[in-house]
């Protein structure tokens, strides 16, 4: 079987694991990520975060940017601008206005600044033990992380709930080795 169907396969089997997850777990998955994470790394220095705003039935990342953005840090929201093109983040205060993007995103306004991230939280459908991920198959993350990866050091989570953990996710060249994945019960 072609990867292309193995991952087909994969993002149809691990969306419904996803979308049966209930508000409830949901809930207390969101309050136990944003501990998880600061008791894993204290990001120091102001850093900037990207972040991402959930869609769908993606783990709520909204409580642990709050505490990000208390702690001090910059964030920035991830934009797609072109089809196949790296990702633009623009930064993200609690004032920010936001708009609907690609994909049925929350993406911030054309005014807000453009910043580049030091730490990335990269959303996903599915992830091993290796640290790779299975996307939604657009390929923004692994080219974006690919490119700024090649201008400086960057450091990067996948975030997710810890039922979204499979054997093996089917990979190519072109996909991206995560640093950690997060998730509200462990760091991988």
């Amino acid at each position: 079987m072609k990867i292309q169907e193995l991952k087909k396969r994969l993002r149809e089997k691990a969306t419904l694991i996803r979308d049966g997850i209930s508000n409830e777990v949901a809930a207390e998955a969101a309050d136990a990520l944003a501990e998880r994470f600061f008791r894993t790394w204290s990001p120091g220095r102001p850093k900037v975060i990207a972040v991402f705003w959930p869609i769908k039935s993606e783990i709520d990342v909204r409580p642990l940017i709050a505490k990000l953005y208390r702690a001090g840090c910059d964030i920035v929201l991830p934009e797609v601008v072109a089809p196949s093109k790296t990702l633009l983040f623009r930064k993200w205060t609690p004032e920010a206005k936001m708009t609907k993007g690609s994909y049925k995103t929350s993406v911030l306004t054309a005014n807000a600044a453009v910043m580049e991230p030091d730490w990335i939280l990269v959303p996903l459908l599915a992830f091993d033990t290796e640290r790779f991920r299975l996307g939604y198959g657009g390929g923004y993350y692994d080219a974006t992380l690919s490119h700024l990866a090649k201008k400086r050091e960057i450091f990067t989570i996948g975030v997710a709930y810890d039922v979204q953990e499979f054997d093996a996710v089917p990979k190519e060249s072109s996909d991206f080795q995560l640093d950690a994945v997060l998730t509200e019960k462990r760091v991988i």
